[in-house]
């Protein structure tokens, strides 16, 4: 399987007006939300997500040529996976998957680690079935990389409660780029890991949109999944 060349790959990297304007974007959102709310929870944990992105950006080179020897899929999915593992944990103080399971001043070292184990031993799995969908997509359809950037975080934004989330408060939606960093801790690195093995005949164009609805689907059923799994277990409250 051919790699697609350079040559071709290199316009869709640049860092163009769209993405400038996605970045100031996201750099309006972030701000407004420290200054509506200073330094709480979901805050600190925005700041952890940003510093683990910078810390990617960093070591991109090591990082990219990462777990050489497994085939692109796995090595994909294993990638985004061990990085979606660490996002959850920066998240354990603000929104763990169930609420039983926040970190707090008053949670002492081994009931973090239980709780943050027990998140995992939910969301892991669903992370895999994601990953899989979107390693789909991505082989299935040629995208740049900047595109790729704003698909994949906008579908995983909106299957991970956002769609229910924007459609019952839509002017939210200014500040949209705050969860999206979330998946692009997770999801960039892995992309650029692989994209060098994609299929170079691949389809480009809207199609590639398709994308979002079957991300979306995907964590709809994990979701629904995790949360009876997760009231049979006595950690759901809801």
């Amino acid at each position: 399987m051919n790699a697609a060349p350079p040559a071709a790959q290199a316009p869709a990297d640049r860092f163009g007006w769209w993405p400038a304007l996605y970045c100031l974007w996201a750099a309006l959102a972030i701000g407004l939300s420290f200054a509506q709310a200073g330094w709480s929870d979901a805050n600190i944990t925005r700041l952890s997500v940003l510093a683990f992105i910078a810390l990617q950006f960093a070591f991109r080179a090591r990082l990219v040529q990462a777990l050489p020897r497994l085939a692109p899929r796995t090595r994909f999915i294993v990638l985004a996976t061990v990085l979606a593992a660490v996002v959850e944990g920066l998240h354990m103080i603000s929104k763990p998957v169930f609420e039983s399971l926040r970190i707090t001043a008053a949670t002492t070292p081994a009931e973090a680690l239980r709780f943050y184990a027990v998140d995992l031993a939910f969301t892991l799995p669903a992370y895999l079935v994601i990953f899989a969908v979107i390693w789909g997509c991505i082989r299935r359809w040629r995208t740049g990389l900047w595109a790729y950037v704003f698909t994949m975080g906008l579908a995983q934004a909106l299957g991970d409660g956002g769609l229910l989330f924007f459609a019952g408060a839509p002017q939210m939606l200014a500040f949209l780029p705050y969860p999206m960093t979330n998946y692009h801790a997770c999801n960039v690195i892995p992309f650029l890991a692989v994209r060098g093995a994609l299929p170079a005949a691949r389809p480009a164009g809207a199609a590639g949109l398709l994308a979002i609805p079957a991300v979306i689907a995907a964590y709809f059923t994990c979701g629904a999944l995790i949360k009876v799994l997760g009231r049979a277990a006595g950690l759901d409250g809801s």
